[in-house]
């Protein structure tokens, strides 16, 4: 995505979410509002109810002989209550004048009901609600589900009591008052005005985001002379004249990347003599020394020994040599029989190693070991990445180059198909074959462009242990039709690192994939990871017929592949994606025996091996 694009869909997308805010405090404050009516209402309504029903207990009471105790008072006031023909009227009449009120109660002490606003509750047990105060204490999201999608009936509880001589100085409860609200007429009497506020605010928002969209085009016209001076630079021109710009700080800026872009071809010339002191540099650290003495256990290592070996630090000191170069390798058996005759070994090549033993007054054993094909694999690396880069510009600039004229040859075509068909049906052949080849050729100029196209990096924290085994099991159906077991080791260790996971995650497949095709007949598949020194070291290995080492260093070249039907793309999208992430990939195995992939990307920041 553009500067321009991100710039402009940053600024409509804030206003919108500004104007999204504002509308939902609006919907929340109405909500609030409404709520807060409502449950005034309710506690009106059940102090009216609370009113009459005590004077009418009283004018009951009256009418009858005084009661001896403070209980048969009590008791009379109840039964006043409950056979009073005209306060279930009064209920009905009360609940009729209102919206959201669904049925009004009177219960004595024990909670049996003894006037209600429906008849049918009389005699039973009044069932408890939860408060109205429960539902405005919510937050505004609960709220808000609550009263639009809710299906709970809530109340307002108002007491009647007097004091009991007889029982203290606290008031005994004689009556209790139940007026319940139900969310279902509740949502009936907010959602119209909802609506309309909501229909009132959505052409506010459309207006907002076109005066956004419309503002960051205004802003964001003069960037399209920094624009053209970045492409410049990419193109990697010598020399061009200064944009003419309308304001002062944008030819500031311009200026600046013009002298940027000649900082840029500087640097082009500093990582040609980079890479002269890189290869310097690697003749004085490819080779490691350990020093034993006379018993035959490590003193002194240099760090180089951790890398060919496999192991860090802790792995390595005190060890003795036996355990270090097991007898049943190549290397540990040259060892033993150097050893036990006191010969020394003097470039002695075994396996991808160059061993060296000299013995040392004292008993005391120096051996120096080199990677004999680690120098090669640098530079090999450095050439290809040379090549790729040559590549890109050439490929770039030429695919740019035929795309335009394959574009009119092909309407070209087309114009012909319809003036020459009709009179010559004959040349229906001839024409659908360059119309093919022209389609092929297009195709061909869309992948170099998608190859040579710059990239963006989404980078976010990733287990590169958890994303091979869901890729490994992803493969495994797969694998077990074509007879080919998978073997997995090191991937229960979490190897956290910072990159694009569908960048990595199509850089592994198509190293996994690879290894299946190499096994038509069936094989062994193994995926190892390995932590060291804050990088990530993952080797994939199959047993298939292995990598001439000739064809090694082209495997990665775009379009070359050794496959009846392949593209010739997979690894060397896998080599970039691998780069982009400051990462190394390297070939190994012998032709005949299998091949083995391994790819190094550092850890995090604060992971360790």
């Amino acid at each position: 995505m553009s500067l321009r694009a991100r710039l402009m869909l940053l600024m409509t997308g804030l206003v919108a979410a500004v104007s999204i805010v504002l509308l939902a405090v609006e919907l929340n404050t109405l909500i609030s509002v409404s709520l807060e009516h409502t449950q005034e209402r309710a506690w009106l309504t059940g102090q009216f109810i609370k009113t009459y029903v005590s004077g009418r207990a009283q004018e009951k009471a009256a009418e009858a002989m005084p009661p001896p105790s403070m209980e048969a008072r009590i008791k009379l006031w109840r039964e006043a209550i409950e056979n009073d023909a005209e306060l279930p009227a009064l209920l009905a009449n009360t609940l009729a004048t209102t919206r959201s009120i669904v049925e009004i109660s009177v219960a004595d002490d024990k909670g049996r009901i003894l006037a209600s606003s429906n008849p049918s509750r009389k005699g039973q047990a009044m069932s408890p609600k939860l408060p109205l105060q429960a539902l405005l204490d919510l937050g505004p999201l609960e709220r808000f589900q609550a009263v639009l999608g809710g299906r709970i009936d809530y109340e307002k509880r108002v007491d009647l009591g007097v004091i009991n001589p007889a029982r203290g100085p606290e008031k005994e409860l004689v009556f209790t008052i139940q007026v319940m609200v139900a969310s279902v007429l509740l949502r009936d009497a907010i959602f119209p005005d909802l609506k309309s506020t909501a229909l009132a605010s959505l052409p506010l928002l459309l207006v907002s985001v076109f005066i956004a969209w419309l503002s960051a085009q205004v802003a964001l016209l003069p960037l399209a002379g920094i624009s053209r001076t970045i492409d410049r630079i990419t193109s990697g021109e010598s020399a061009f004249p200064p944009e003419v710009s309308s304001t002062r700080e944008l030819a500031a800026v311009q200026e600046k990347l013009r002298v940027l872009g000649e900082q840029f071809r500087g640097a082009q010339v500093g990582a040609t003599q980079l890479r002269g002191s890189v290869e310097r540099m690697l003749e004085r650290l490819e080779e490691s020394i350990l020093l034993f003495d006379s018993s035959g256990r490590l003193m002194v290592f240099g760090e180089p020994a951790e890398r060919l070996l496999g192991k860090n630090r802790a792995e390595i000191s005190g060890k003795h040599i036996e355990e270090l170069f097991p007898s049943d390798q190549p290397v540990g058996m040259a060892l033993a029989a150097a050893l036990s005759l006191r010969r020394p070994l003097h470039e002695t090549k075994l396996g991808r190693l160059v061993v060296n033993l000299d013995f040392l007054p004292e008993g005391a054993v120096l051996l120096r070991l080199r990677d004999a094909e680690g120098r090669q694999m640098v530079e090999n690396q450095l050439s290809l990445s040379s090549r790729l880069a040559a590549i890109n510009r050439l490929t770039g600039s030429v695919a740019h180059e035929i795309k335009n004229p394959l574009n009119s040859i092909a309407l070209r075509l087309e114009l012909l198909r319809s003036r020459v068909l009709p009179e010559v049906p004959e040349a229906e052949n001839e024409i659908s074959v360059i119309a093919h080849e022209i389609t092929r050729l297009d195709r061909v100029v869309r992948t170099f462009l998608d190859f040579t196209r710059p990239m963006e990096i989404r980078t976010v924290e990733i287990d590169l242990a958890r994303m091979t085994r869901e890729l490994v099991e992803l493969i495994r159906p797969e694998a077990e039709r074509a007879q080919i077991q998978v073997e997995t080791e090191g991937l229960d260790e979490p190897a956290l690192l910072s990159g694009d996971p569908d960048l990595l995650k199509q850089a592994l497949m198509n190293v996994l994939r690879n290894a299946l095709e190499a096994m038509p007949s069936g094989g062994l598949l193994g995926v190892r990871m390995n932590l060291q020194r804050g990088e990530a070291l993952l080797e994939i290995s199959d047993t298939g017929q292995g990598i001439p080492h000739g064809l090694r260093d082209r495997i990665f070249h775009l379009y070359y592949t050794t496959k009846k039907k392949g593209s010739g793309i997979g690894l060397a999208m896998t080599y970039r994606a691998i780069q982009l992430h400051n990462g190394a990939i390297e070939v190994g195995g012998e032709e005949g025996i299998g091949s083995t992939f391994r790819l190094r990307l550092p850890l995090a920041q604060g992971e360790a091996a």
